[in-house]
């Protein structure tokens, strides 16, 4: 075979496949600004969707009718939480969200001191709201687990700068009461993130603030004084709304004023805990650390038929014949309920459960109670007949797991807030329970799905353009 036809043959064949490596770059290339230009929303591939917007977000903002801007310094437009707030637009255009230069806006950087490490700066026409990238996250100190809460904190955000007044949360004091800085701190750390302003009060030195939306008693265990009482029943009478967590008393305290104000919805709490026998509803093989029920409500809807909620050392609710809760103008609905299996003990000295001589039977543990004042005025009180699983103790001695922080505890107290100041639909996405994983930028997921969708088209489609050439010379 003559040399110069191969050599001819073998620039041919380079040059063929040199052009056909140029122009499936310039295909990747013009590809790639094409999708660019769609703006096709980032594939998020997260467990908990945590980089998409979660429908009670899309509710909840939708209807806001002021400007809202989310600024974000020290971040740029592929930043995964700019993404995310770039969604709040499609819902509702008057709400922006962009990646800001400081050095291109002194006026924003003056305005809100913004340091060179960043910050998010959440503003309507009257307030604005500071964060930073570490309001984004927050940490399980028993698993280790980094936990994403951007959305739930630029969703509250957004509310909180254009709510027209926050709902007020009064925390009695003065009784001994399981305490909101120690016990209770997470849970006062919660509510204030679900847009709720938060405050202790003390009876015996002020009244009942107007602002008072809904009066919370934990566990008191000295009684109430005289007047402390008047107070609260003049509270329910002006159709006041009670969220009441009360354990059992482990010592025999006499508590006729607290009886007494309890007295108007009808019911009294119990010295005995309830222990369940069910093993289905036992955790830690503790009796007494149980699962129970949980009753179709408009506050425990969201968790009916999820993994429930646990508590520790309950006691149960004793109600008032009907005819007697009539006569107050009561109306019970259960919310929580032990097992027909479950035994109603007083006497801890007992071996078990067995030899505890105890009263087998359904008890309720937790209820909403209506009461109705007049015609245009009710007073509400949600009860549970347990306060430890609101609580930062731990569920045994040999875990870290705090109770708030097991199946749903945290959400059945925010829940039972959000009823009683008549937000039931108030943000619940509290996607809290995903592990941080990597999520590809916008760039990087077009790319990805030039990849996977056209590339492998585009060399399917060459390829048979070059054996339909090839198999025409031969």
């Amino acid at each position: 075979m003559n040399i110069n036809l191969l050599k001819r043959k073998w620039i041919r064949d380079t040059m063929l496949s040199t052009i056909l490596v140029i122009l499936l770059i310039a295909l990747f290339i013009l590809v790639n600004v094409f999708v660019n230009k769609l703006n096709i929303a980032p594939l998020d591939f997260t467990k908990e969707k945590l980089y998409t917007l979660s429908d009670e977000s899309k509710e909840q903002i939708k209807n806001i009718d002021q400007e809202v801007h989310i600024y974000f310094f020290g971040y740029d437009e592929n930043n995964s939480s700019v993404i995310l707030a770039k969604q709040y637009h499609d819902i509702n255009d008057k709400i922006y969200a962009e990646a800001i230069d400081v050095t291109k806006r002194p006026d924003l950087e003056k305005k809100y001191n913004i340091t060179s490490s960043g910050g998010i700066i959440v503003e309507s026409p009257e307030r604005f709201k500071v964060l930073t990238a570490s309001d984004f996250v927050t940490y399980d100190t028993t698993t280790y687990e980094t936990i994403d809460v951007t959305e739930q904190k630029l969703t509250n955000a957004i509310i909180d700068t254009t709510i027209s007044k926050k709902p007020h949360i009064y925390f009695l004091e003065g009784h001994e009461e399981v305490s909101i800085t120690d016990s209770l701190a997470t849970m006062n750390a919660l509510l204030q993130n679900e847009i709720n302003e938060v405050n202790t009060l003390s009876l015996l030195q002020q009244d009942i603030p107007e602002d008072c939306d809904v009066l919370a008693i934990a566990s008191p265990v000295q009684d109430f004084a005289d007047i402390e009482a008047d107070k609260i029943i003049g509270f329910i009478k002006n159709g006041g709304n009670i969220l009441w967590l009360e354990n059992p008393s482990i010592v025999d305290v006499e508590r006729p004023n607290i009886n007494k104000v309890i007295a108007e919805f009808g019911f009294s709490f119990s010295k005995g805990m309830v222990a369940e026998e069910d093993l289905n509803r036992i955790l830690l093989q503790n009796p007494f650390l149980i699962r129970p029920d949980i009753s179709y409500h408009e506050i425990t809807k969201d968790i009916y038929n999820a993994s429930g909620v646990a508590l520790a050392g309950a006691g149960r609710l004793n109600f008032q014949e009907d005819e007697k809760l009539n006569e107050l103008g009561v109306e019970v609905s259960s919310l929580l309920t032990s097992s027909d299996k479950s035994t109603y003990i007083e006497d801890y000295s007992a071996a078990s459960v067995k030899e505890s001589n105890g009263e087998v039977g359904k008890y309720i543990l937790g209820a909403e109670i209506k009461k109705k004042i007049n015609e245009e005025v009710s007073s509400k009180l949600i009860v549970f007949s347990n306060c430890n699983f609101a609580t930062d103790i731990t569920a045994s001695d040999t875990t870290d797991t705090r109770l708030v922080s097991i199946y749903n505890n945290k959400d059945l107290v925010l829940n039972s807030v959000a009823y009683l100041t008549n937000r039931e639909d108030s943000i619940r996405i509290r996607k809290d329970s995903g592990v941080v994983t990597y999520t590809a930028t916008q760039k990087q997921d077009n790319i990805v799905k030039l990849i996977i969708f056209i590339v492998p088209i585009a060399i399917i489609v060459l390829g048979i353009i070059v054996w339909q050439i090839r198999r025409r010379k031969k």
